[in-house]
């Protein structure tokens, strides 16, 4: 082997040396977070998602995964897509003038890439035709999965009425 030749291995060497150290980087583990880190990022989540479900708009849907599992009372388990999620509150907030009146402080459980929060609430459905109110308190269990680009998505949602 000639010097050319020699240099364009040596160099070929190292470029996939730096390729393989740079690959190895990208895909090192994130340290892990501690417990009380996870509760807050979760519990941050939950608040987060109360503000925007506040507005009465569809923003708060970006929480769920495209596709989640929902326990809803009197209808069977089901996956659910946010489409459809749309679909179901643009008919709501069609008929309802929608008021949340309280919410508990978030309970969380954690793993590193599991949670699962769970809370009370309390709001009303207001006609807008007969302005006749239906109550609404219970409870919102919820499960959030972290995704790959390290944010947290809902997975799965059910409400116990009281």
């Amino acid at each position: 082997m000639n010097i050319k030749q020699n240099n364009i291995v040596v160099l070929f060497l190292l470029l996939l040396l730096i390729g393989c150290q740079n690959e190895s980087k990208s895909t090192a583990i994130a340290p892990k977070k501690s417990e009380s880190d996870l509760k807050e990022i979760i519990t941050q989540q939950v608040d987060s998602l109360y503000l925007e479900y506040e507005k009465f708009g569809f923003e708060w849907i970006d929480f769920y995964e495209d596709e989640f599992i929902a326990v809803y009372p009197d209808s069977p388990v089901k996956k659910v897509t946010k489409d459809s999620l749309i679909a179901q509150w643009e008919g709501i907030y069609e008929d309802y003038d929608v008021q949340l009146v309280s919410r508990g402080k978030p309970n969380v459980i954690v793993s590193q890439d599991m949670a699962v929060s769970y809370n009370s609430f309390n709001e009303i459905f207001i006609n807008k035709t007969s302005m006749d109110t239906i109550k609404n308190e219970g409870t919102y269990i919820v499960t959030w999965r972290k995704q790959e680009d390290g944010s947290w998505k809902i997975v799965f949602e059910t409400v116990q009425n009281n």
